[in-house]
């Protein structure tokens, strides 16, 4: 071989050159555990910061708690406050204290008497001036109750800046103050009292209700406040500029957050409440005791977080404080001294790349030549693929391995193609076979589709721009398709495809009615006969009687015989005398119930009519008609769209000699025209290669029209393709002039093109392709291989396309 004088070395000896792997591998070891241990490093550090930040937390808890302590105590030792009948000098004591510590939303006293007075500063939130529908200039509003005979009754006061009244509104309520926990647990210890934090119904934001009992008074005066300060401290106090530091209790309620500063529009909510679905870990975490003071690692949106959670130190057991922060965050500070061994191992292994380069050269160029012919290998290109030679012992061995390989492939696909296409061509003979009436018709569609598909991939007309046959296997598709556009026909029984008159099945019942009028006719030679004897002198006028009723059946038959063929239309005078020739009457003396199959007695219905027995000349009876033995249900998949008669078959002879044109009845087209269903499946069921993926679509569509109205799924225009719309063609025009039909005779080219062109007006088969057939005189291209002489005839192609 051409490789056997080149000197050769082993993949072994080669493999020396991959050193450069080994000290990537040790430089990423030594990367990893630097990293590790900084990280170890750095969640040790954020612990012992977290920790200290929680304490800080609890300390600001602590000195809120002491001023709103000292607060209330202040308005608790204020006796003027424990008067109900005092309420300007507790509008004027509350206003101030609103004015200046904007952190209280609302003061208020309640008394055991069921008496409220309560002053809300509007400024704090603009949801509570919504919710108690407060002007714009109004600043403050006065909630009072006051019990009456028929109730409590509150009463609304909308105050502007100077405490004047701009107007009120009342309204019956069922608020009793002395129901409130606040007022109940402050009453009955006479301290102060500090209730869970909880939302206020008109900010829906958390906060605090502090209250007290007025000393020697059966009052108790409260303020709400909510933790605006708490959330500023977190803000001001996070451990990295995208950490998120909570406060919230065990159900997940925001008590204070280091984002609720934060505000995009000036309506927006200064807190969402709860905590978001991906925080909820920060729940499960606070309880858990085991798992308080430690980091733990978490997605949050895609991005890994730690997440620290403890309580808050502040003496109530429900609030914790938690603490997220992005790793990336937690891990900057080690981040650069990584980023610095990154460099200088990727600058020891940049100057070792040039080395380990020309080491490589050996084995990767044979590789990627040899990737370059599989590549071949796989678009079957064959006789492109050619050996590469190489130093690489193996890899020598491998490319001649390869060529020996492809050549292999080659001759079992060439092999494997032609057993495929020999099939394809014996099924559509068999086709072709199976009736002595369309011999041919599957050998010749395929060459008319070919001829007019050529043309097409060649034409430059716009309609035409974006088709293109251009490999082999687009012409072995399409060519493929065309031999089993009729393949369902192999379903279709013989007797319907060669169906050349209409009283047709197996043979021409034709033959049965003219035996019931021979039948009459001797009837009427015996009723002669009988009369002579009886009446000899009656000789002429019973001869003529006979005559004229032996003419009436010899007219009648020749009708009926002319209805069977099916050659013109069978308008309604001659339906008319069909249906009164079927109701003459003849005598049967034979029982019709025996010598049948098994099958026909299943069709027999009614009970045994004793003979002799009298029945109409034509007749539809019950046994004539054939049932359905499968189911019509089709596969959504397949996308059939064909109205179904109700029966198989109906045989009846006055059913079927009153078709009125042609003669095929409904059944017997629907049959016909199943072979397209028939075709989907037996195609959608093989599984074609991807060069073959379009062959069941092609052979499926032939008989679709551009307007819509074909079968088997309605296709409108836009939906079939160019070689869809150029067999179609193809079918119709060989149809048109095959001369091996039963049902008509061959028209010459002329016709056939007339009549194509009526289908294009008509929107039936498409217009381009139509004018393509003509101009590039197509038909004479097929006439002249496969038409009789007399059939091809001079066709002026001006009267169908317009200069």
């Amino acid at each position: 071989m051409l490789g056997k004088s080149r000197i050769h070395t082993t993949i072994r000896m080669t493999v020396v050159t991959v050193f450069i792997f080994a000290t990537l591998l040790t430089a990423g070891i030594a990367i990893g555990l630097q990293y590790y241990f900084s990280q170890s490093m750095a969640r040790n550090a954020a612990a012992d910061l977290y920790t200290a930040t929680a304490q800080g937390i609890a300390s600001e808890l602590h000195g809120i708690a002491a001023v709103n302590t000292n607060v209330i105590n202040l308005l608790a030792e204020n006796p003027e406050l424990a008067h109900t009948d005092r309420e300007a000098a507790q509008l004027k004591i509350f206003t101030q204290v609103l004015e200046r510590n904007p952190l209280f939303y609302g003061m208020y006293v309640g008394d055991r008497d069921r008496s409220f007075f309560e002053v809300i500063h509007l400024e704090t939130s603009e949801t509570a001036r919504s919710k108690l529908q407060a002007a714009a200039g109004d600043k403050w509003v006065i909630l009072s109750v006051q019990p009456t005979e028929t109730g409590l009754l509150r009463r609304y006061q909308y105050l502007d800046k100077a405490l004047r009244q701009r107007t009120s509104r009342e309204e019956i309520t069922d608020f009793d103050v002395t129901g409130r926990p606040w007022f109940s647990s402050a009453y009955a210890s006479g301290e102060v009292e500090f209730s869970p934090p909880y939302l206020f119904s008109l900010l829906d934001i958390p906060g605090r209700t502090v209250s007290k009992r007025i000393a020697g008074s059966d009052t108790v005066v409260g303020m709400d406040m909510t933790l605006a300060s708490i959330s500023q401290f977190l803000a001001n106090n996070k451990v990295a500029s995208d950490s998120s530091l909570y406060l919230f209790n065990k159900e997940g309620l925001i008590i204070a957050s280091s984002e609720a500063h934060k505000k995009s529009q000036p309506d927006q909510q200064v807190s969402r409440v709860s905590l978001a679905p991906e925080e909820q870990p920060l729940v499960e975490l606070a309880r858990q005791p085991t798992e308080h003071g430690k980091l733990h690692s978490i997605n949050l949106k895609g991005e890994p977080h730690v997440m620290y959670v403890t309580p808050s130190g502040s003496g109530e057991r429900n609030l914790f404080v938690g603490i997220v922060t992005p790793v990336d965050t937690l891990l900057a500070p080690f981040l650069g001294k990584i980023k610095l061994s990154v460099v200088i191992t990727a600058g020891l292994l940049f100057l070792l790349l040039p080395l380990s380069w020309l080491f490589a050269n050996p084995i990767v160029n044979p590789v990627r030549q040899l990737a370059a012919e599989n590549d071949k290998v796989r678009r079957r290109e064959f006789s492109a693929v050619q050996r590469i030679p190489s130093r690489v012992q193996e890899l020598d061995e491998l490319s001649d391995s390869m060529v020996s390989m492809v050549q292999s492939i080659q001759a079992h696909e060439e092999a494997q193609r032609e057993l495929m296409d020999s099939f394809i061509r014996l099924i559509a003979q068999a086709i072709d076979d199976k009736s002595a009436y369309t011999g041919g018709h599957c050998e010749r569609v395929p060459e008319l589709a070919l001829m007019l598909a050529r043309h097409a991939s060649d034409s430059d007309a716009p309609a035409f721009s974006e088709f293109s046959l251009d490999t082999e296997d687009q012409w072995r598709e399409y060519r493929i398709a065309a031999w089993l556009h009729d393949c369902g026909k192999i379903t279709t029984p013989e007797h319907i495809v060669d169906k050349g008159s209409k009283l047709e099945t197996i043979y021409n019942r034709i033959h049965e009615v003219r035996m019931r009028f021979e039948v009459l006719w001797r009837d009427a030679d015996v009723a002669y006969w009988e009369q002579l004897a009886a009446h000899p002198d009656q000789r002429v006028r019973l001869a003529a009687q006979r005559s004229k009723l032996q003419c009436q059946l010899q007219e009648d038959y020749e009708f009926v015989a002319q209805c069977n063929v099916g050659g013109e239309f069978l308008d309604e005078g001659s339906l008319a005398r069909l249906k009164q020739i079927a109701g003459k009457t003849w005598t049967r003396h034979f029982d019709d119930r025996i010598g049948l199959s098994p099958i026909e007695e299943l069709r027999l219905k009614g009970d045994d009519t004793p003979t002799p027995a009298t029945e109409s000349l034509l007749a539809d009876k019950p046994e004539h008609i054939i049932e359905r033995t499968r189911a019509t249900d089709y596969d959504p998949k397949l996308g059939i769209n064909m109205e179904v008669p109700l029966h198989l078959y109906n045989q009846g002879e006055l059913y079927n000699l009153s078709i009125a044109r042609g003669t095929l009845t409904d059944e017997d087209r629907f049959k016909i025209n199943e072979h397209m269903i028939s075709t989907i499946r037996m195609l959608e069921s093989l599984p074609f290669p991807e060069e073959l993926k379009n062959v069941p679509r092609y052979a499926s569509t032939h008989h679709e029209t551009m307007k819509g109205s074909g079968y088997p799924r309605r296709l409108p225009g836009e939906a079939l393709s160019i070689p869809e719309r150029i067999l179609a063609i193809a079918d119709i025009f060989e149809a048109l002039t095959a001369v091996d039909r039963p049902y008509k005779k061959a028209k010459p080219v002329s016709e056939a093109i007339d009549i194509l062109h009526k289908m294009a007006d008509d929107n039936h088969i498409d217009r381009d392709c139509f004018e393509l057939f003509l101009k590039e005189r197509v038909y004479m291209e097929y006439a002249a291989q496969y038409l009789a002489v007399e059939q091809i005839d001079e066709v002026d192609i001006s009267r169908y396309i317009d200069p």
